[in-house]
């Protein structure tokens, strides 16, 4: 069944998670130094196709009852027609993009900021106003962008932080974005890379973007993907915000983590963690 939304409560906030799609990649892109057998042995059995890293892209809506947040933008029309499909599960969920008064950017990847911008140039989300970290965004109006990711990468990264500037608030260090919803420095991934928390009557839930990319990276924290800029800062990250997502016994929201909606807990495994996904109740999807 092709799932567009999926909505949860926490505490009194009303959340939905919403599906981009989807995309394939390359086994060595998420695990450069393992071997496809190792992986293929540590994927779940049934998991098909193995010759490849099937993820969601999903996003994280959350109306506070003042404000109607949104967490990251989607791939837009870059990766079409297997993303791209933001505006449509938000439409499925009841969610119209003029709602939307907050936008938190967790990292400037295509796959986060590609559908910040319409065909003709001009912001999707007209009357939010936007959050990102002062180190990301410094980082990709730097020569170190150019030096370190695909020029594709930096051309779309500047258009798109460019276009929003005027309604842009750079944070630095932990900082509250709307009351219940706080940006964490969580670099590594990317120099500025961020992860959400959300809470509500004493539940928590944390939007861990791409501080791990797949579970697999929870039970084995050494295998590597190619995306990390900063690998010893990631490895960092990843033991600070994963520990605390298992000690705090917090919900989890991984940008990348199948199954969608991408909603489950970790429990800490010695120096790993476990993903557990959450079970979910048919009535809530669509």
């Amino acid at each position: 069944m092709n799932v567009s939304h999926y909505r949860f409560k926490l505490g009194e906030l009303e959340c939905v998670s919403l599906s981009d799609g989807s995309w394939d990649y390359p086994l060595e892109s998420f695990f450069a130094n393992v071997s496809a057998e190792q992986i293929e042995e540590a994927l779940p059995r049934g998991s098909l196709p193995t010759d490849c890293i099937t993820t969601p892209y999903a996003h994280l809506y959350i109306h506070t009852g003042v404000h109607q947040v949104l967490v990251d933008m989607g791939a837009g029309d870059l990766l079409a027609p297997k993303t791209g499909k933001l505006l449509h599960s938000m439409n499925a969920a009841g969610v119209e993009p003029a709602q939307i008064d907050t936008i938190v950017i967790t990292h400037a990847h295509p796959d986060h900021i590609g559908g910040a911008l319409d065909g003709k140039g001009q912001p999707v989300y007209a009357r939010a106003s936007f959050y990102i970290s002062e180190e990301e965004w410094d980082f990709w109006f730097s020569e170190d962008s150019v030096d370190q990711v695909p020029k594709w990468f930096v051309r779309l990264a500047r258009r798109s932080l460019e276009s929003l500037q005027d309604r842009m608030t750079l944070v630095d260090g932990e900082s509250q974005i709307v009351p219940g919803i706080r940006a964490i420095p969580a670099p590594g991934h990317t120099p500025g890379h961020i992860v959400v928390s959300v809470s509500s009557d004493n539940e928590q839930l944390l939007y861990t973007s791409d501080a791990a990319l797949h579970p697999l990276h929870l039970e084995h924290p050494d295998w590597l993907p190619i995306y990390d800029l900063l690998p010893e800062k990631a490895a960092t990250t990843k033991r600070r915000i994963f520990d605390r997502a298992a000690a705090e016994k917090a919900l989890v929201m991984g940008q990348h983590f199948a199954p969608f909606p991408s909603l489950g807990t970790v429990i800490k495994r010695g120096a790993s963690w476990q993903w557990r996904p959450m079970e979910l109740t048919p009535a809530n999807q669509g």
